[in-house]
């Protein structure tokens, strides 16, 4: 069951919008639908509404179809509390709003949606329904093949690119992109250290029942009390790397696609709660480890970081990037490399998640508890056949590269 839409969101508040939107006072609502866009266990961070309003202004009918993203209003208080230093809803409303908009002008194309009212008071905000304009998001349970991360990350590094050049253009302003700090690791807060870690103790749990990976329980366990200190390691942006505005949280649920004859033509991205001023990679890293399939995500990982850099050095040439000398491919696979425990995170501790089949407590207030609850709920992620598939072969992977070892960044 999926999270009803607020009370607040009535015919006369949309009304309100539109009028606003269109800047016509006379604009009249005629019929309004809504219903809920995403099931139970597909969104962990907020309420999103389908909505379809038909009004008129100056006697023509028009009809818009919406998505209204707002907050979750039934959280408990130790939850919002947790939430609260990352403030996701101001950040992505910001963005929206002020961001967005200068990136897709320097990109010269669409990156996200369309907005047309941002409820700061509410943290709401309403936005165009990309499936009346061909949009679809991919099956999340299928995973994305190799024709669908090549176009996230040909969009994703327009994206970026844009955002390297409006920061050289903002830096000695109040609203530098290098505000943006607060990613799912920053040096505010470890509120989400429950979440983090106590995925962490449910995959070694898991581990210790699987025959020849005993030792691996073992590393993660060894790897607890290091673990925020290194995830905060990946997000701290790099002296003379060229950082950018992330998505940070690139899955196949924050993004849509529109498809000729069956085959992915262009994306969109959506969801900018945890966008955050870094490196590029790591984005890369959170795609390919929780939303590639696993021919994509272990067999072409360095093509995929290819194209990647290809297309963002292309645009910054092109925008006439005036910052650090634009990376060498053999540079961006070493500072790939170097923010590459984030792999990790994303594969072991994150996939899971937002690969979850089972509803039962599938909410965020769930991940961040450490009660009986939330630790079942984590237990319950490493129950499924394709999970467990992925983190036996993702774990060995990741010991090879010594990934598992908690010293791993002591004297580089």
């Amino acid at each position: 069951m999926s999270a009803a839409a607020p009370e607040w969101l009535s015919a006369e508040y949309l009304e309100a919008a539109l009028r606003q939107y269109y800047q016509k006072c006379q604009l009249k609502l005629e019929s309004l639908e809504i219903k809920s866009a995403l099931g139970k266990g597909e969104n962990y961070g907020a309420i999103l509404t389908r909505i379809c309003v038909k009004f008129s202004i100056d006697l023509v009918t028009k009809v818009e179809y919406l998505i209204a993203k707002t907050q979750l209003e039934e959280e408990d208080v130790e939850t919002r509390e947790k939430k609260a230093p990352y403030d996701t809803y101001n950040r992505e409303l910001e963005i929206y709003e002020k961001v967005l908009p200068q990136l897709q002008n320097l990109a010269g194309e669409q990156l996200c949606p369309r907005v047309l009212h941002i409820d700061r008071q509410r943290g709401a905000l309403l936005m165009e329904d990309l499936t009346h304009k061909g949009y679809v998001m991919a099956p999340r349970l299928q995973r994305l093949d190799e024709r669908h991360v090549v176009l996230v990350l040909k969009k994703l590094a327009k994206l970026q690119a844009a955002s390297a050049i409006l920061n050289e253009n903002l830096k000695c302003s109040s609203q530098s992109l290098t505000k943006y700090n607060r990613g799912f690791f920053n040096r505010y807060t470890e509120s989400y250290s429950s979440y983090f870690l106590g995925c962490l103790k449910a995959c070694a749990n898991y581990l210790k029942t699987q025959p020849g990976h005993q030792n691996h329980a073992q590393r993660l366990e060894e790897l607890a009390p290091h673990y925020m200190g290194l995830g905060l390691r990946c997000f701290q942006p790099e002296v003379g790397h060229i950082n950018v505005l992330t998505h940070g949280d690139l899955w196949t649920n924050n993004m849509m696609f529109k498809y000729e004859a069956g085959v992915p033509s262009d994306v969109l991205l959506i969801d900018f709660q945890y966008a955050f001023w870094g490196s590029p990679t790591l984005d890369i890293h959170h795609l390919l480890n929780t939303s590639a399939v696993e021919q994509v995500r272990t067999g072409l990982q360095i093509e995929m970081r290819c194209i990647y850099h290809a297309v963002f050095v292309q645009e910054l040439r092109r925008l006439n990037f005036r910052g650090q000398r634009l990376p060498s491919r053999k540079q961006f696979h070493l500072e790939s490399e170097q923010k590459r425990f984030y792999a990790v995170h994303c594969g072991l501790l994150l996939q899971p998640v937002l690969l979850n089949t089972d509803e039962t407590d599938a909410d965020f207030g769930a991940l961040l508890s450490d009660q009986p609850r939330g630790i079942n709920m984590k237990r319950r992620l490493y129950l499924n056949p394709d999970i467990q598939d992925s983190i036996r072969q993702l774990v060995g992977e990741f010991e090879l590269e010594g990934l598992l070892d908690p010293s791993q960044y002591e004297g580089l």
